[in-house]
């Protein structure tokens, strides 16, 4: 018990001999730290003679002074990196906005498109040319169609709904709407 009392006493009298470094010596050591982060022996024993500080406590600031340089590195990296996510998350709650904002118009649309034609109306209004053959009577390049048959809002006027307040359509002529595929 008296062995383990004995060095923790005379550690801790060697912690309190330590003397603080003036502001002229950390001056200096900082100097030469920023000429060269690594120190030379001969470089070494040449700042702790001119310190009048043992080469010993110079090696470890050099080494305290290297590892303070690493954490403001890494945090400063750190803090790029933070403001990186933010700018990216902030683009992310942009978008979902845009999204939603989006998806609101089309199904505000898809309501339009629901009270100007019935369903049924704008199934029959499709029509194959050939009964028989349905594999290519489905096909779109068979199918004719045209907005005035299915009473479907073109999309100018469709358009004009959705970004005026009062949802005042365009006077087109419909029989120039239609859309009408090539034979094959």
């Amino acid at each position: 018990m008296d062995l383990q009392f004995s060095s923790t006493h005379s550690r801790y009298i060697r912690k309190t001999n330590r003397k603080r470094l003036t502001q002229y010596q950390v001056m200096l050591l900082e100097m030469s730290f920023n000429a060269n982060q690594r120190l030379q022996v001969d470089c070494k024993l040449e700042l702790a003679r001119r310190l009048g500080l043992p080469p010993r406590q110079v090696a470890v600031w050099y080494q305290n002074r290297r590892a303070r340089q690493k954490i403001q590195t890494t945090e400063v990296g750190h803090k790029a990196i933070q403001l990186e996510l933010d700018s990216v998350l902030a683009e992310n709650r942009r978008l979902e906005q845009e999204v939603g904002m989006l998806k609101f118009e089309l199904n505000k649309a898809q309501q339009m498109l629901m009270v100007s034609t019935p369903s049924a109306n704008l199934l029959s209004s499709l029509s194959a040319s050939d009964d028989n053959d349905h594999a290519s009577s489905s096909s779109p390049g068979n199918m004719i169609c045209s907005w005035e048959d299915a009473g479907v809002l073109p999309m100018e006027e469709l358009y004009s709904c959705l970004i005026s307040p009062t949802c005042q359509s365009y006077n087109h002529n419909r029989n120039d709407l239609s859309i009408q595929s090539l034979p094959s």
